[in-house]
């Protein structure tokens, strides 16, 4: 303002000058040059203001068409009385007649003219405007012209005409700096400045005036939203500032957007089809506007600026650019999760073998970053991109695998699909296995040997016939032994779900030595992202067993920190019930049953398949504790698959519900269940005062014992005992199991009680599982021994 006072005291004794002000998008030319155009109007002075206008451009005289027009309307008189247009004239003569008519209007008065955006004038008013500069030293005039940094290009033969004069002076518009920011907040706002506030307008506007008041308008639009995110007003802004940018630097800024985090220069040159030079210029304006995070940079300062800039461009264009983004990223070498999102975006049905291969190499990558959803994604449009059946089924695979991670139950869906795989000879092994582990987790067992006979898999890794074994023949359970009496080492590791939760059931059966000790902090400490998660709960596992359970809550914890882990629901919860048997074996029950409510908010019980016996145990006993028996009997409610009665995960299950009716005074409940669990283990060779302690999750009052001390359960023992209950109390029959090789395990328990007489819902109530369930045991039954009736039961029994 200094420098206009001086100017316009100088006018008014007959010195006219020449004021430019140059400045990005945004800055507040505009805004400056009405504020000086009002200052000389207060002053007395004549002022008329026009704006120059893109679509203008090729219209001859445009600007000096309306500029005398608006002096007409202040009263000037016409300079051409009889019509003609301006443009038909000599504009040398055209202007001197202009100059003299405008000092006899203004009767000795300064007159201010002022062109905004005067890089959008056409060429002859240009020239008429070059010719009046150059013959003004000498007058009151003063001419004040606004032109945008990001076309200099077409302003240079005025700036190169002009600046030189002595009368002609350039005002260059700055950034705001921070005191600047603090001092438009409190005026606009009032009070005390918010730092933080203060802070995000600076950054995020890059002292951009027309940044930085969205944001205050965005603030004062929202005065709840505390963090200050940009809105609708700076979205339009960031729009504002493209529209009156130079076509150039707006493509630029579009084709950055859609490249991200790898807009280089020569990326976005190959992807715009531009100039590398050009790119760097416009790239240089966007810094000066405040969109770009810094000089040089490739990074848009916020997010919203992305997004909003992204908004700009036509929906139609962008498939195609997102897909040739996708091809000039992989070429460049460019990480294969950046080249996904692209193709992922594009969606436009391209196939190709590079397009599977980086699609899968980005799901690997998602999933060590923990981000399951992306890793589902791509793979799921991997199996689009398939060029043949052979990589489609390979991709669906994996993507069945990735979606398992996020919700087994969605995973399962895909199994149907994938058995059709196998038996048209798409899989291979390591494709097998996966399928297989799924197969297991729902207790498919017929179709899991359908595809081990498929594949050969029992034939090349021998840790997933021992999985096989121990999950679909529990009959020969001690076989996955090693001779040392200790389990195999995590051999398995890479297998699958089922392997993740071999070593969850290998806490309640199995018994660890020192030498299976030794390493497992050497393999929790080398846990990484990207690592197979089963390592940590066998080391876990045997923590818990060693009673080291300060030391598994901490890892624990640890572990839980860990994106890759924390942001994976499967892994989170594997961990969690870990987390709640420590707690639960420490004699926190309390800790326990909020430890598993919080893995069953993550996944809740229906997507636990077989394995579901598991939490739910822990969920029961720790309940039954507290004596919190409404909770108990919500997760006995819980309808758990019928599989689940031939597989281990059954053992910890009937202990918890043998617990609680031993809690509620069912004395006859209890010895059901406990007999139950004490067959099953005498079967398939498990130490019953191993399992009290190991399985039960171990409590004080929990031992199995007699008053001769420990007992060992054999199939000639009568286990009852052991759990302080007579023969006398027991249900009639119930201890007799129909004698049969044909029925499986649960399908013996449901027909001992149904040949006693009891009803589908006694034994429902029994066996904690759902009348539907007895019912499809029952027809099973039947069906195997041939016979129709209960009646017919009790004759096979005798």
């Amino acid at each position: 303002m200094l420098l206009f006072e001086q100017v316009y005291a100088a006018t008014t004794q007959g010195r006219g000058a020449v004021l430019l002000i140059s400045g990005p998008v945004g800055t507040g030319k505009t805004a400056l040059a009405q504020e000086l155009a009002a200052h000389a109007g207060r002053q007395g002075a004549l002022r008329f203001l026009v704006t120059a206008s893109a679509g203008e451009r090729e219209h001859p005289f445009g600007v000096l068409d309306r500029l005398i027009d608006s002096m007409h309307v202040a009263g000037l008189p016409r300079l051409l009385p009889d019509g003609t247009p301006h443009r038909s004239r000599d504009p040398h003569v055209l202007m001197d007649q202009t100059g003299a008519a405008i000092q006899q209007f203004a009767g000795g008065r300064p007159v201010l003219i002022g062109i905004d955006d005067v890089h959008f004038a056409d060429e002859q008013s240009l020239r008429c405007l070059s010719y009046l500069i150059r013959r003004m030293e000498q007058s009151k005039l003063i001419i004040i012209l606004n032109e945008s940094t990001s076309y200099e290009r077409d302003t240079a033969d005025l700036r190169a005409e002009m600046l030189h004069l002595p009368y002609c002076h350039r005002i260059q518009l700055a950034p705001l700096t921070p005191a600047d920011v603090a001092g438009q907040l409190t005026e606009r706002l009032g009070g005390a400045v918010d730092d933080e506030f203060a802070r995000l307008c600076t950054e995020v506007s890059g002292g951009n005036p027309l940044l930085m008041h969205a944001l205050i308008d965005d603030r004062i639009a929202a005065p709840a939203q505390t963090s200050g995110e940009p809105g609708v007003s700076f979205r339009q802004a960031v729009l504002r500032i493209l529209h009156r940018s130079a076509p150039a630097t707006a493509a630029v800024a579009r084709v950055m957007a859609v490249l991200g985090d790898y807009a280089t220069p020569e990326l976005v040159a190959d992807l715009g089809g531009a100039d590398t030079v050009l790119v760097r210029e416009c790239m240089r304006d966007l810094h000066e506007v405040g969109l770009l995070d810094a000089e040089g940079a490739e990074g848009f300062r916020h997010g919203h600026i992305r997004s909003a800039v992204l908004a700009s461009i036509p929906l139609g264009s962008l498939p195609a650019l997102h897909s040739r983004a996708a091809e000039l990223l992989h070429a460049s070498g460019a990480p294969a999760i950046a080249v996904a999102e692209h193709l992922v975006t594009a969606q436009d049905g391209g196939k190709g073998t590079w397009r599977v291969a980086i699609l899968c190499e980005a799901a690997r990558e998602a999933m060590t970053e923990g981000d399951v959803d992306s890793a589902v994604n791509s793979l799921r449009y991997a199996v689009g991109a398939s060029p043949d059946e052979t990589q489609r089924a390979q991709a669906a695979v994996l993507a069945a695998a990735a979606q398992w991670h996020a919700d087994p139950s969605r995973a399962a869906r895909q199994l149907y699909g994938l058995m059709r795989d196998a038996r048209a000879g798409l899989l291979t092994q390591p494709d097998a296995l996966i399928v297989m582990n799924q197969l297991l987790w729902w207790g498919e067992f017929t179709d899991a040997d359908e595809l081990m006979r498929l594949t050969g898999v029992q034939d090349e890794v021998p840790s997933l016939a021992q999985l096989w074994r121990l999950y679909c023949q529990t009959g020969v359970g001690s076989e996955r032994y090693a001779e040392s009496g200790r389990p195999a080492e995590p051999s398995m590791a890479g297998s699958g779900p089922m392997a993740s939760v071999t070593y969850l059931s290998s806490a309640a059966t199995s018994a660890y030595d020192d030498t299976a000790t030794e390493q497992v902090d050497q393999m929790l400490m080398g846990i990484r992202a990207g690592n197979l998660l089963t390592p940590a709960l066998y080391a876990l596992v045997v923590l818990v067993q060693t009673g080291r359970l300060d030391e598994v809550a901490a890892w624990c914890d640890s572990l839980l920190k860990e994106d890759w882990i924390a942001r994976v629901p499967m892994r989170r919860v594997l961990i969690g019930t870990i987390k709640a048997v420590t707690a639960l074996r420490g004699g926190d029950s309390g800790t326990a049953l909020y430890e598993i409510r919080e893995v069953f908010d993550a996944v809740p019980p229906p997507a636990w398949g077989v394995v579901a016996g598991l939490p739910l145990s822990v969920a029961v006993r720790a309940a039954t504790d507290l004596g919190d028996t409404q909770s108990a009997r919500m997760y006995l409610a819980v309808p758990v698959r019928a599989a689940m009665f031939d597989t281990p995960f059954v053992l910890p299950y009937l202990q918890a519900l043998g617990r609680y009716h031993q809690a509620m005074g069912h004395r006859q409940s209890a010895l059901t269940h406990f007999r139950s669990c004490a067959e099953l283990m005498a079967r398939w060779g498990v130490d019953a005062t191993e399992v009290a302690s190991r399985m039960e999750w171990h409590s004080p009052d929990a031992t199995l014992a007699t008053a001769d001390g420990p007992a060992r359960v054999e199939p000639a023992a009568d286990p009852g005992c052991a759990f302080g209950v007579s023969r006398a109390d027991r249900p009639p029959g119930a201890a007799a199991a129909v004698d049969s090789t044909k029925l499986t395990d649960a399908e013996q328990r449901v027909a001992a009680l149904a040949a006693a007489g009891n009803t589908n819902r006694q034994i429902a109530a029994h066996l904690c599982i759902t009348v539907s369930t007895v019912e499809q045991h029952l027809t099973k039954i039947y069906r195997k021994l041939n016979v129709r009736s209960r009646s017919g039961l009790r004759r096979c029994r005798q």
